[in-house]
């Protein structure tokens, strides 16, 4: 299909120009104008026009490096691709182009495939999950991985379905056949980063080789960063937000990490300042497509890139996101059983060849074009590039000049329709599975690729690497549950349903059993609330005995004799002054505030509701709840309670996620499985983040990091990469 830059990172004119390099081995152009409005990298540059090429240029620059104390003719590192993810001929594909082309190939985490062990410049990876490894496995190659996490699902570990769990990936891995593949989310033995300091130091004195550690980039990237460069690591893969993967939950994908480039630039920022920058090589993965972005990312403090997805198009990928399913229409992550397509292995070495070659040609012309003749005198020269259209404060985590644009002040969102493709099937396997959602390859979400509607997609949450452990929600238990009206309510998440007005009495009769059977609060203001049954979980506009909730218009009205949980609805923006005048005057029986403003800043107002509630000293005694139509995820759930929402009305994503029953029965069980996945989806977020409890969440929005510097200022959510407190 034809796919434009705002369905997928990897649209169509990317995947054609890797194509033709994979096919020609030529370089094309250089110095691309980034397309992609909202990606921070497409809006840096090093202020020169994209020049098309013939295809017969020939650089001078040289690209000689070293990872990790390696010579390597090239900054490129093939990346870490497990055996399992991979239909295993691209595995070895990518060991014997290192070998050819002097490069180093990471083996992923799946075990050593046996054609793979043969080959000399690979770095073998150590897991949570140690599948196939022993003291054999690690002598193999020159250098040994530490994988803590990943740009495409931070906080968790790999994750390979049991449908791709068959006989030949059994025995190199050491596993059941057909079980789902559950790498632990923390390493067990490393909860601390001097326990990373005690593993590496083992793992150095029984190889006698390099040691790096893969991390995903989060939060805290810079302190991450300079702690694995204290306890002795030889280097540091940051994976990015957006990174492939071949099979993660949609909700961690999407909402956790943050783009490479603000993580390098930090990253390498805090290395130097610490005095630790030339201890360790440090290698930028996630969405690198071109030389540019190679080239860019080293500017701003990288020594080497990670090529992974570009390696599998140029192998002949075609995004089809399969990956999970095993049925990859051109057999690269197919499964391993009698009559599955395989890539063709001649081709694939080929082609991936061709697109190398032509890959560091572009960059050695690149490096002619800024007057450097060696590759390495390009780490760290933030002085060559240029913002456009940065604002002044990403551009100071970037350490560039930033240039301004009429469109800088333009709105940061672009309100329509929430329900792309990913996301209506998204909806629809919550409700078909009751389980976290799975898909494969990296993020086609907000900003970077789909353009913000929310200032929520504008958010990213934490993932725990390093310097906390993650939390397995497989494995560990993880309270997600809430408590409204100073515990007169209690919540088994923090959802309250909202159902459409088109639903008949039927319909609503079940919503109340399913609130009722999943302790979460139905909301029914305006509506027919059918019978007296399940009052115990309904919010209602008129009082009754056994009424869960009372929901009121008027933040003056005064109800005596009312001995039920009280909220205020407000509509307006001009409201939320006076329904902080009232809590702050009749807390003692009014118990919150349902925010249900219908502008394009909903979230602002929640901010702005929590901070001051704080500041007057009455936070703890009231509830806030917030009601946005087009919330369509678990992730957006969790984003606001971080923000400061104790509980969240959901009303899009119901009606969207239970279309197309087939009778009452269907309905039921559907809606039972849609509640069932949304507890998990959260439960797999807080583990991801290394929360326990879902209390530690609200209000936290230090769990949280803006990708706008307008953004940041009107959440109160510190910048990517920022390092100081939110001022």
């Amino acid at each position: 299909m034809s796919k434009g830059p705002t369905s997928d990172y990897w649209y169509s004119d990317v995947i054609e120009e890797i194509r033709e390099m994979a096919k020609y081995g030529r370089p094309i152009r250089i110095f691309r104008r980034g397309v992609r409005k909202y990606r921070i990298l497409d809006n840096i540059g090093f202020g020169i026009n994209e020049t098309r090429l013939t295809g017969n240029e020939k650089g001078k620059a040289s690209l000689t490096s070293s990872i990790g104390g390696i010579e390597v003719s090239a900054p490129i590192y093939l990346a870490d691709m497990s055996f399992g993810a991979l239909a295993g001929v691209p595995n070895v594909v990518e060991a014997e182009l290192a070998d050819e082309l002097m490069l180093i190939s990471g083996t992923g985490e799946g075990g050593l495939h046996p054609e793979v062990a043969r080959h000399k410049r690979i770095f073998v990876q150590w897991a949570s999950a140690r599948f196939g490894v022993d003291i054999n496995t690690l002598m193999a190659g020159m250098g040994v991985v530490i994988k803590i996490g990943q740009g495409a699902k931070p906080g968790i570990g790999g994750h390979l379905p049991a449908s791709k769990v068959t006989q030949v990936i059994s025995q190199v891995r050491r596993i059941p056949i057909g079980i789902d593949a559950l790498s632990p989310a923390p390493h067990h033995d490393i909860y601390s980063i001097e326990d990373l300091k005690q593993r590496i130091d083992a793992l150095k004195e029984a190889t006698g080789k390099p040691v790096f550690v893969k991390v995903a980039a989060t939060n805290y990237i810079p302190y991450i960063a300079a702690g694995i460069a204290r306890m002795g690591a030889d280097g540091i893969i940051i994976d990015g937000h957006g990174a492939g993967t071949g099979a993660t939950p949609l909700v961690v994908r999407d909402n956790i990490g943050i783009p490479i480039e603000l993580a390098v630039a930090s990253a390498d920022k805090m290395l130097r300042e610490e005095g630790l920058r030339d201890r360790v090589t440090l290698i930028a993965a996630g969405r690198i497509s071109t030389a540019d972005d190679a080239a860019k990312l080293m500017a701003l403090g990288a020594d080497a890139v990670s090529l992974g997805t570009a390696l599998l198009i140029s192998m002949g990928c075609d995004m089809a996101r399969t990956c999970h399913r095993g049925n990859c229409p051109a057999g690269i992550t197919s499964k391993l059983v009698d009559g599955t397509i395989i890539v063709d292995h001649d081709f694939a070495f080929k082609s991936s060849r061709n697109f190398l070659t032509a890959f560091m040609e572009e960059l050695r012309l690149i490096l002619d074009s800024l007057g450097i003749d060696d590759v390495r005198k390009l780490v760290g020269r933030r002085d060559l590039l240029q913002g456009r259209c940065l604002d002044e404060v990403t551009a100071k985590v970037l350490g560039i000049n930033e240039t301004h644009c009429d469109s800088i002040n333009e709105n940061i969102i672009n309100p329509g329709n929430v329900w792309t493709p990913d996301y209506s099937i998204y909806a629809t396997q919550l409700v078909r599975t009751g389980d976290v959602v799975i898909v494969s390859m990296g993020s086609t979400g907000p900003p970077e690729v789909e353009p913000p509607k929310r200032l929520i997609d504008w958010l990213r949450f934490d993932g725990a690497q390093v310097t906390k452990p993650a939390i397995d929600p497989y494995r560990e238990d993880i309270d997600v549950s809430t408590t409204l009206a100073e515990g007169r309510l209690w919540l088994s998440m923090p959802v309250i349903i909202r159902p459409p007005r088109t639903w008949d009495r039927e319909l609503i009769r079940e919503a109340k059993f399913v609130a009722r059977a999943n302790s979460v609060m139905v909301d029914l203001e305006g509506m027919d609330i059918v019978d007296n049954k399940h009052l115990m979980r309904v919010m209602w506009d008129t009082y009754i005995e056994k009424l869960g909730a009372l929901v009121i218009t008027n933040p003056q009205q005064v109800m005596p004799g009312v001995n039920v949980p009280t909220y205020v609805r407000i509509t307006e923006a001009g409201e939320v002054s006076n329904a902080v005048n009232a809590l702050a005057r009749k807390n003692n029986w009014f118990d919150g505030v349902i925010i249900d403003i219908n502008d394009d800043y909903p979230e602002a107002h929640l901010v702005r509701l929590d901070v001051e509630l704080r500041r007057r000293g009455i936070r703890d005694n009231v509830d806030l709840l917030i009601h946005m139509p087009n919330i369509r995820s678990s992730g957006d759930i969790i984003k606001l309670v971080a923000l400061g929402a104790d509980a969240v009305i959901i009303s899009g994503f119901v009606e969207r996620a239970l279309h197309g029953y087939s009778g009452i029965e269907d309905f039921r069980l559907r809606f039972m499985k849609f509640l069932i996945g949304v507890k998990r989806e959260i439960a797999q977020l807080l583990g991801a983040a290394g929360i326990y409890s879902l209390q530690s969440v609200v209000g936290n929005r230090e769990l949280l990091r803006a990708l706008s510097g307008r953004v940041r200022d009107m959440l109160m959510v510190k910048l990517a990469g920022e390092d100081v407190l939110y001022r």
